[in-house]
C-alpha cells in the first residue's frame, strides 16, 4: 500500500467516531472502514460509489485493507456518505487541525478555482474562469494559512461570484481569531468588508478595476498607496501559497472533469482536502 493511504489508514484508527449502536438485525459496517473506502475511492479516482462496491468485490486486498470482512451493500455506502459529508468531515477537520496545532493563524488567504465537471451534469452550472474561460461544473473556494493548510472551504456552482459568496462563510472565520484576511480584486465589496468586520477580521483586497473609476471612498483612496509600501507588496506577495495549493491540489485529482453530480463531487473533494492537511502531518 502507498505509505500516505498507510499512514491515513492509521490515523482513521486513531479517531473518534460516533459508531452507530447495535440493536437488532445485522451488526452496522465501521464508519471507519466505511471512512476508508471513501479514501481508496479519492485515491484512485473512481468516479462512483456503485464502482467502488464493484472493485472492493474483486480485489480482497482492498477490502483487508479497510477491515472489512465483506463488502456492505450499495446503500450502506450511500448513507454513509451522506453522513461524512453532514457530520464525519466536520469532526474528522477539527480533529486534524487540532493535531496540526492551527489555533492563532495571524494572515489568512481566501481565493476559488474552477472544477469542471462533465457536460451532462444538470447540477453544475456554466461559469467564467481566467484559465478555461467559459466551462460548465463547480467553484472550489478555500481559505489557508500561509503554510498552505486549508481551514476552511465552500463548493458552489461555478456561476457563484466571488464577493457574493464570501459574506456566506467569512463569518465562521471569527473562531481562528486572526488579523488578516487577504483576497483578490474578485473580493472587492463592501459587503465582504462590513461581514469581516463584523466577525472582528481586516479584510484586504486590491481594488477592482471595473470598480475604480467609481471609487471615492477611503479604501479606495488608501489601499492603492498601501500596495506600494514594502510592507503591502511583502503582504500581497503571501497569496501566492494559495495558488500553490490550487495546483497541487488539481495535481492530485480534485478536478474531475467527466463527473457529474454535486454531492459526488463534494465528497470527493472533501477527501482530497483532508488528504492535503494530512501531509502536514507526516
Amino acid at each position: 500500500m502507498d505509505p500516505l493511504l498507510a499512514s491515513l489508514f492509521r490515523y482513521i484508527d486513531s479517531l473518534s467516531l460516533p459508531e452507530t449502536p447495535y440493536v437488532t438485525g445485522r451488526p452496522p459496517v465501521s464508519k471507519k472502514s466505511l471512512l476508508k473506502c471513501f479514501y481508496l475511492k479519492t485515491y484512485f479516482s473512481i468516479d462512483s460509489l456503485r464502482k467502488l462496491v464493484r472493485i472492493l468485490q474483486r480485489f480482497r486486498c482492498f477490502q483487508r485493507a479497510c477491515g472489512l470482512s465483506e463488502v456492505p451493500h450499495l446503500s450502506t455506502f450511500s448513507r454513509a456518505a451522506k453522513w461524512f459529508r453532514e457530520q464525519g468531515f466536520p469532526v474528522f477537520h477539527a480533529q486534524l487541525l487540532q493535531d496540526l496545532e492551527v489555533r492563532y493563524p495571524q494572515i489568512v488567504l481566501i481565493d476559488s478555482t474552477a472544477l469542471r465537471s462533465s457536460l451532462y451534469d444538470s447540477q453544475a452550472k456554466w461559469g467564467v474562469s481566467t484559465r478555461y474561460h467559459w466551462f460548465k461544473g463547480y467553484k472550489l473556494h478555500l481559505c489557508t494559512t500561509t503554510e498552505g493548510i486549508i481551514l476552511s472551504h465552500v463548493l458552489t456552482t461555478a456561476n457563484r461570484n466571488d464577493a457574493a459568496v464570501a459574506p456566506e462563510w467569512l463569518a465562521s472565520l471569527g473562531q481562528w481569531e486572526m488579523e488578516f484576511v487577504l483576497g483578490d480584486a474578485a473580493y472587492d465589496s463592501e459587503k465582504v468588508r462590513q461581514t469581516a468586520e463584523q466577525a472582528g477580521i481586516l479584510f484586504i483586497s486590491p481594488i477592482n478595476r471595473r470598480n475604480s473609476k467609481e471609487r471615492k471612498d477611503a479604501y479606495g483612496r488608501v489601499l492603492p498607496v498601501f500596495l506600494k509600501t514594502r510592507f503591502g507588496q511583502w503582504l500581497f506577495g503571501l497569496r501566492r501559497e494559495i495558488e500553490r495549493v490550487f495546483n497541487e491540489l488539481k495535481s492530485n485529482g480534485v478536478e474531475q472533469p467527466r463527473w457529474y453530480g454535486f454531492h459526488r463531487y463534494l465528497l470527493h473533494v472533501l477527501c482530497c482536502i483532508l488528504m492535503h492537511n494530512f501531509e502536514f502531518l507526516l
